[in-house]
Order: C-alpha cells, then structure tokens, then sequence
C-alpha cells in the first residue's frame, strides 16, 4: 500500500478542547510525520511520545504537540499508524490535517480505519462493530455489552462453531473422497450428526435471548398506549421532563407517534407516545390509530393509560380483554396506569375484574401537581428495563447476526435431514457449507480456504 493509500483523519469531536488528535494510517504514515515533523529522528523507537514541533509545508509553526509513530502490525489498523496529540482548538487541527494532506495522505473515509482493522485481521466484524456501539453507548447495559464484543466474546464463540462445522465437513469431504470404503460412512455420519447437533443447540440459544441484547444495545422500547384523553401525553412529557407532547382537552390531540430516548436509573428506554385508541372517521386520526397498533406489537413493555375517573369504553374494554387473553408472556409486559387518581373514581366492577387480569396496575394522577405516583412509575421502568435485558452467557444486538443465526439453523435442520434419511455425501457437503457462510457472515472470517486446508492437513486425501 503505497502513501496514496495513506490516510489521515481528525479523531477528536468537532468543537474546542484541551486535547484534539489526528491519526495517520497506512504505508506512508511515517513519511507524513517527518514532513510534519522534520527533526523527527530516526531512531525513535514505536509507541514512543514524543513532544515535536509540528509545521506546515512552508515551514511555519502550527502547534507543539505529542507525536508518536506504532509500527504495523502492532497498532489498530495494523498498518503503520501515527497519531499527534495537539491542542484541541478547531483552528489548529484543521491546519495540521491540511499539512497531512499536502504531505500525501487522503482524507479518511468515514469508519475506514476501523475498516483497516478488520481486513488486516485485527479485529473480527463483531469487534469491529462493537467499536461503534461502545462510542454510542448510552446505557450501561449497552457499554458492558459493546466491551464484551469488543473484546471478542460473540466473535469467539462463533469461530467455535465454525470449528464444529468445519470439522464436520472434513469428514463428509473425506468420506466423498474415501466413498469405496464402506465403513467410512457410518463412522462420519455418526461424528457429523453429534456435532451438527452441538451447533444447532448452541445456535438455538444464541437465537433466544437475541432480544436481551438488542434490548441492551438499543434501548427497550416503550409504548404508550390507551384511549384519548386518558393522560399519554402527560406522561410522555412527565418522563421526557419536557413539553415535548402536546396536551389539550381536545380528543385525538396526537394524531401520529412520538419517540425519543430516555435515560432512566441507568436504564436506556425508547418512549414512544401514540395516538389515542377510538373509533374515528378522521382519516389522518385513523391512520395515527393504524400506526399505533402496529407499534403495540413491537414493543419490549407496553404502559396502558386509562382514565379511572370514567367507566372504560367499548373499544378500551375490546382492546384489554386482546391483551388478557394473549397469555402471561404478554401481560407481564404490560403496565396498566389507572390515570387521574385524584378524582372521584368512575370505573365499574366489571372494569375493576377486567383490570385484575394484570399483575402490574399502577394508580396515578399525572396531571396534579405535584404528579402522584410518578415516582413509583419511575422505579416500575426500571425494574422492567433490568428483566428485558437481563441475560447471562454471549449475546447477539444485531439484527445481521439473528439473520446469520437464523440462516446458520434452516441449514443445519437441512444437514440433520439428510443424515436421518442417509442421503448422498454432496448434499451434506452443500448444507454444511451454506451453515458455515452464514456463521462467517457474523464474523466475515470464514471461506473455502479454510476447509481445504483443514483436508489437506488431516486426511490424506492426495493418493
């Protein structure tokens, strides 16, 4: 890679700071530096800071700063990588990237050293994308979790499985290869089945708790829902601890969703406000309904609002008793809000039976001041926010691993098939190497190089 494919790139937040860094990959890192640096000396040994007076192509001073050089292949990219730690005002930084430019690198494209990393095998894709996720942490669910990515726990418990399988496909490879033998067969088939069926139970696990991780990595995604007027908005705007929401006395106010994320007793939460549940003729109101139903079925924990100071209605009373008989997976995330607690009770016996088909009733009156029951309500998120997202052992937060995952078992259900019904070697070959590709797709480390080579080294398949 010749100083064109050198790149340089501002890695400090836009703005003024004490410190603001630019980094310089590639093969020409070091020829950058002396231009930058030109009493650079020669001898300095890598990863050795050094305080150097940086300049630009005139010669005229920009900034003393801490520079260093890391040798590839010990460095982030893997490449040869300088990194000067100058001053962090925007003035300075701009001038230095410029001098890096006019010294022969090229302006990085947006994650392209991470990108390096990756194809210079520093890092897996699970590593690679959990160095995002850790700088856009917003939870601490979501940071322990973007670290154990990051420093491989996803990625290796794949490549394990890619090692089960790719073992598997040795001995179907060789038993291709030593098909004349007769007692070849049951001994390969017998070995291939016990570890498809590790692989597939390990897969099955992954693939249950993916939730937990999105979850972690996301944030979990809570729907308001209820009737008009029954007080959503309120307390959308008494979580968000702003107006954002707005609020009248008019029905069918919130005609389309409102999101935003919350960070709640560490818990990272998507509040998502909806349209009022009624029967309307309004066609912009009723698309509004339309939506808020299908953002029912997407949510992690549903907070059903209903006014305690009327009788439920039709349509309330149709969409709870849905809810009830879903079954306890479903009511367990659901929180029913008996809102405006501070007036005289309205709802019926028949309302109050329907309502104890839910563990979790709160009694609020979120347009009092102050609030009441707010503060419980609060503690409530939080208890359900660390059930969603609790889960022990590896866990997947990307819906590109649930589809390798997923692809990796239909698969592998393929391979068990045709070891059921003794069917040819080729076509456990072909399902193998399917499962094989869509666990590498996880990890982007995995190709028919490396069953060949596996082959090549175990069997002696040359005669």
């Amino acid at each position: 890679m010749g100083p064109s494919q050198t790149i340089a790139a501002i890695a400090t937040p836009p703005g003024q700071g004490g410190v603001g860094i630019l980094r310089v990959s590639g093969d020409g890192a070091l020829s950058v530096l002396r231009r930058l640096v030109p009493d650079w000396p020669d001898e300095t040994p890598s990863h050795l800071l050094r305080l150097s007076r940086i300049v630009d192509p005139h010669g005229d001073l920009i900034d003393e700063a801490l520079a260093v050089i890391m040798k590839g292949p010990r460095s982030f990219t893997g490449e040869d990588v300088v990194e000067l730690q100058c001053h962090g005002g925007p003035i300075i930084l701009r001038r230095v990237l410029d001098a890096a430019l006019a010294a022969g690198a090229r302006v990085a494209e947006p994650g392209e050293f991470t990108r390096r990393a990756f194809l210079n095998g520093r890092l897996d894709l699970t590593q690679a994308e959990a160095v995002a996720d850790l700088i856009n942490a917003t939870s601490e669910s979501a940071h322990k979790l973007a670290l154990e990515h990051l420093q491989g726990t996803l990625g290796d418990k794949v490549a394990h499985l890619v090692e089960e399988l790719t073992t598997a496909l040795v001995l179907v490879e060789a038993a291709i290869d030593f098909s004349h033998e007769e007692h070849v067969y049951q001994i390969e088939a017998a070995e291939v089945g016990r570890r498809v069926d590790e692989v597939t139970a390990a897969l099955r696990d992954l693939k249950a708790k993916f939730d937990q991780g999105r979850r972690q990595r996301e944030g979990v995604r809570v729907v308001i829902l209820g009737p008009t007027n029954a007080g959503k908005s309120t307390l959308f705007n008494a979580l968000h601890g702003t107006d954002r929401a707005i609020v009248t006395d008019v029905a069918g106010t919130t005609r389309d969703f409102l999101e935003e994320e919350l960070l709640i007793g560490g818990a990272a939460l998507r509040l998502v406000d909806t349209a009022g549940l009624r029967r309307t003729t309004d066609t912009v109101e009723s698309i509004g309904i339309a939506r808020s139903r299908e953002l029912a079925g997407l949510a992690d924990l549903i907070l059903w609002v209903v006014d305690g100071s009327q009788p439920l209605d039709d349509e309330t009373r149709r969409e709870l008793s849905a809810l009830s008989e879903s079954g306890q997976s479903r009511t367990e995330d659901v929180v029913v809000l008996l809102n405006k607690a501070d007036l005289p009770a309205g709802i019926t016996d028949a309302d109050r039976e329907l309502l104890e088909n839910f563990s979790k009733v709160h009694r609020t009156a979120l347009g009092a001041t102050p609030p009441v029951g707010l503060d419980s309500l609060i503690q409530r998120l939080v208890t359900e926010a660390e059930r969603l997202t609790s889960g022990e052992g590896v866990l997947l937060s990307r819906a590109r691993h649930l589809q390798g995952v997923t692809q990796g078992l239909e698969a592998l259900a393929r391979v068990r098939e045709a070891l059921d019904l003794e069917m040819e070697h080729e076509l456990l070959a072909i399902d193998l190497r399917e499962a094989l590709d869509a666990l590498g797709a996880i990890t982007g480390r995995v190709s028919t190089d490396d069953v060949l080579a596996r082959i090549f080294s175990e069997f002696c398949v040359g005669k």
